[in-house]
C-alpha cells in the first residue's frame, strides 16, 4: 500500500513539474514592445496601491534583490513592494510579478505583459573549450478582465484559449508555425493585433 502511494506521489510530482516547465515558443521580438498604448496622465507618473488608491508624483523607482531591501519609491514616498500593484512611468505601465515589475504591451479586456531576462548559457565542446552566450529571454503573460492573476502565454495554443470567444482573433492565432513566422516578419504588430481585435469587441 505504501509503495503504491509513493508511486502515485512520484507521478503527481512529475506531472506538476511538466506543467511548470512549459516551453516558451514566443521568441524575442515576436510581439511589438514599443506601441504607445497608455492614456496620457496629466497628473504625472503614479503608483497603483493595493488598497485601491493612486499616488501621483514625478520619479518612480524600485529595487529588489538579495542584498537590498525590496521597495518602491515615488518622489520621497516609500512603499513595500507588496503594497504596490503596478505603476505608470513616462508613458508606460508596469504590473508586479513576484518581486519585479513587467511592462504592459497590450491594453484592454486582455492585457499582455512582457518580462525581459538576461540569460547566460555556457557550453563545453568535445575538446574541452568553454563558450558563453548571453541573450535576452522574453516571457509573456496575460491578464484577463478584472482578474489580477497573470497567465503565461507561451505559444499559439495559449493565445487561442485566451481569445476563444472571438472567432476572428482565433483565426489570426490559428496559423501553422511557418505561416506565423512569415506573417510576423511582414507585420511586427501581428501578435499584438490578435488581442487588439479581441479588445475591440472582436472587430478587425
Amino acid at each position: 500500500m505504501k509503495k503504491q502511494l509513493l508511486s502515485l506521489l512520484v507521478v503527481a510530482v512529475f506531472g506538476l513539474l511538466a506543467l511548470a516547465s512549459k516551453v516558451n515558443k514566443i521568441h524575442y521580438g515576436a510581439f511589438n514592445y514599443d506601441n504607445r498604448i497608455e492614456e496620457p496622465s496629466p497628473q504625472g507618473n503614479y503608483l497603483d496601491l493595493a488598497d485601491g488608491t493612486r499616488m501621483y508624483g514625478k520619479k518612480v523607482s524600485w529595487k529588489s534583490g538579495l542584498l537590498v531591501k525590496d521597495g518602491v519609491k515615488i518622489d520621497d514616498h516609500k512603499y513595500k513592494m507588496n503594497e504596490v500593484l503596478g505603476y505608470y512611468a513616462d508613458g508606460v505601465y508596469y504590473t508586479r510579478q513576484g518581486n519585479e515589475y513587467i511592462k504592459r504591451i497590450v491594453r484592454g479586456k486582455i492585457n499582455i505583459y512582457v518580462k525581459f531576462t538576461e540569460v547566460t548559457s555556457t557550453t563545453t565542446d568535445a575538446r574541452g573549450f568553454t563558450r558563453s552566450r548571453t541573450y535576452t529571454r522574453t516571457d509573456h503573460y496575460a491578464q484577463k478582465g478584472n482578474d489580477p492573476k497573470l497567465l503565461p502565454v507561451a505559444g499559439q495554443s495559449d493565445m487561442k484559449a485566451l481569445v476563444a470567444d472571438c472567432p476572428e482573433a482565433v483565426a489570426m492565432a490559428d496559423l501553422s508555425n511557418r505561416q506565423m513566422r512569415r506573417t510576423i516578419k511582414k507585420n511586427r504588430n501581428y501578435l499584438n493585433s490578435i488581442f487588439e481585435v479581441y479588445n475591440r469587441g472582436c472587430k478587425p
